[in-house]
């Protein structure tokens, strides 16, 4: 195991999220293309799944053509710890082939007792995943405010793929996104995103945290009802930082989102 300084680095770096697929995930769990791309190649065959309780579960890491998955031990794994549809499982890799996972059930946004039971009451306060309630719900896109019609600056190209071909959009912030909320183009929905035109929760990454994002889709636009307030004062963003942001997961439909800071 690396020492202190460089353990905090990999466990910051080397996490992804799963919403998990009752009918998709009962045999097999497929990795992110993206996170496989950047840290996938020294990816052991053997892994392991660590619970927060303790518990460890073996699995193993299968490439093939549609992807790397884990495979054999998933169902196991799955069933021996109640896994259910709908619930987010985030994984974190802490050494080769181990990885710790966090579970979140759908609705409280909070890990299990029986996933708890082993933490101290300091981790326990750590592990609560909130919704962000109190973020932008009252507050959508509105026509009439002339910095939020004339000033918002998305990319003119919404469709865009970046250098490894993972299509990217951008927005460079103004007054009113911060006060306010954002959008996403309805452009870049349609051409990347058709096969889920009222999906109302996406993810957005940074720097290997999660922050769960719950979007209204009305008179044709997208916009963030719940959790852009908590996001934004998490990544101290101010009027002028642009945000890029990444689609690197279309069925769980994740963004790797990143910011260029004047």
């Amino acid at each position: 195991m690396a020492d202190n300084a460089t353990f905090g680095e990999y466990h910051r770096l080397h996490s992804f999220i799963k919403v998990i697929s009752g009918s998709r995930n009962k045999e097999e769990l497929r990795l992110p293309p993206q996170w496989v791309a950047e840290y996938g190649n020294d990816l052991s065959f053997d892994c392991r799944l660590v619970m927060p309780n303790g518990s460890s579960w073996q699995v193993r890491a299968l490439k093939i053509a549609s992807g790397c998955h884990f495979c054999v031990g998933w169902s196991e794994f799955r069933r021996g710890n109640n896994i259910s549809h709908g619930e987010k499982l985030t994984f974190t890799l802490v050494d080769v082939g181990i990885f710790h996972v966090k579970r979140y059930k759908l609705g409280t946004g909070c890990p299990p007792r029986c996933d708890r039971e082993a933490l101290t009451e300091e981790e326990e306060d750590d592990e609560v995943y909130t919704p962000d309630i109190d973020s932008s719900d009252d507050y959508p896109p509105s026509d009439v405010e002339s910095e939020s019609a004339d000033d918002s600056d998305y990319d003119a190209d919404r469709s865009a793929l970046d250098e490894d071909e993972y299509p990217t959009w951008s927005l460079k912030l103004t007054k009113s996104n911060t006060k306010r909320t954002i959008e996403i183009p309805n452009e870049f929905w349609q051409l990347h995103l058709r096969a889920a035109p009222k999906q109302s929760v996406v993810h957005f990454l940074v720097d290997g945290q999660t922050w769960r994002i719950l979007l209204k889709h009305s008179s044709g636009k997208i916009w963030v009802k719940h959790g852009w307030r908590h996001f934004k004062d998490a990544n101290a963003l101010f009027p002028g930082v642009r945000c890029h942001f990444k689609l690197v997961d279309a069925q769980d439909i994740q963004f790797y989102v990143w910011f260029d800071r004047p």
